[in-house]
């Protein structure tokens, strides 16, 4: 004599059409979810290295520079100016009051970025007169999904709400 315990083909085929459905409508909105992280992760660690920038700048009295794709493209620096170095040897050499390399989460990177100043009483510039601030950075994923963050001569840092 059977047992009723168990499950039949059936009841196992409609249960796995179930879990097939749902993780067809389920995936697409996590990998969507995981790419928005990224780039809201990534822009807050611009912003965070921005204003650490702008901190050792006015405790050292001495300006600091943020370069943009340095080493590579994906990663920035942010870089003692002492006037000894130019900037297009100070992606790899470093100096004692130089930070490390921040790299950006994967398919993440900057939009085009000139190089940010900030001297020694805070205040923000773009070096070699590129442009006007306020300065807008772009973090991207692909061409996807973009967070703008903008840095004010005073040094407020907004960023755009998505």
């Amino acid at each position: 004599m059977r047992s009723g315990q168990g499950f039949t083909l059936i009841e196992l085929m409609i249960a796995m059409a179930l879990i097939g459905i749902l993780a067809a409508i389920g995936l697409p909105t996590l990998n969507e979810s995981t790419t928005r992280n990224a780039v809201w992760t990534a822009s807050e660690q611009v912003g965070s290295q921005i204003r650490q920038a702008r901190l050792k700048a006015i405790s050292r009295n001495t300006p600091f520079r943020i370069m943009f794709d340095c080493p590579v493209a994906g990663q920035f620096r942010v870089l003692i100016v002492d006037g000894t170095i130019d900037d297009g040897d100070r992606c790899s050499q470093s100096l004692q009051h130089d930070s490390g390399v921040y790299a950006m989460p994967s398919n993440v990177s900057f939009g085009v970025v000139p190089a940010l100043e900030v001297n020694g009483r805070g205040m923000y510039s773009i070096p070699g007169g590129g442009g006007a601030l306020p300065l807008t950075i772009t973090v991207q994923y692909g061409d996807t999904h973009s967070r703008d963050l903008t840095v004010s001569l005073t040094g407020q840092i907004t960023f755009e709400v998505y």
